[in-house]
């Protein structure tokens, strides 16, 4: 529509690309008992309906996995791709996760060197000095710029991903202000 249009942040920085490490991407079986009581000791975190991603480990079995397994600890942004056969959602993986009994799970290194970004996007009345209104921001939307250099809003049929340009234009200077926030998430 007239008046409208999408907003991408595009970088041209060298970022690593995902694979550099030699380890990413590779699986591994894990196999706990996990009894009555007793915690995994991991902090995971899982964006988008992608795998749990390891944030921390935090002692109790995955602690003693790695002190018996040295060759093979579980690190953070490794992933836990399934759970007792069960993959893909994060919610069944989790159900898994939570039983009592022997626990099968594959991990997948992570790669130590693709940061991931949390994205937003807002469009303001430009021409004005400090102090004016920052926009309402949509998103975020979690990138990797390594992957692809341009980050957008995902493209929807209802326009959600456009913005009104006219609409937020100026009405003396007739510019318009781009926001980006960009947040890193650390390591993927």
């Amino acid at each position: 529509a007239k008046g409208r249009g999408r907003v991408e942040l595009k970088c041209d920085a060298h970022v690593p690309r995902p694979g550099q490490d030699s380890h990413a991407g590779e699986e591994f079986v894990m196999v706990l008992d996990k009894r009555e009581g007793v915690r995994l000791g991991v902090d995971l975190a899982s964006e988008d309906g992608e795998p749990w991603r390891v944030k921390a480990v935090t002692g109790s079995l995955f602690e003693q996995w790695n002190l018996a397994n040295p060759s093979c600890p579980v690190a953070p942004g490794d992933r836990i791709v399934s759970a007792n056969g069960v993959r893909g959602s994060a919610a069944q993986v989790k159900e898994q996760c939570s039983k009592v009994g022997i626990l099968r799970l594959v991990i997948q290194r992570g790669r130590a060197d693709a940061p991931r970004f949390q994205v937003s996007f807002g469009v303001g009345r430009g021409g004005c000095a400090f102090g004016c209104e920052a926009p309402a921001m949509r998103g975020p939307v979690l990138h990797n710029f390594a992957g692809q250099s341009c980050c957008g809003l995902p493209r929807a049929d209802g326009g959600d991903d456009e913005f009104d340009l006219q609409e937020a234009a100026d009405r003396a200077s007739r510019k318009v202000a781009i926001h980006v926030d960009v947040l890193p998430l650390g390591l993927a």
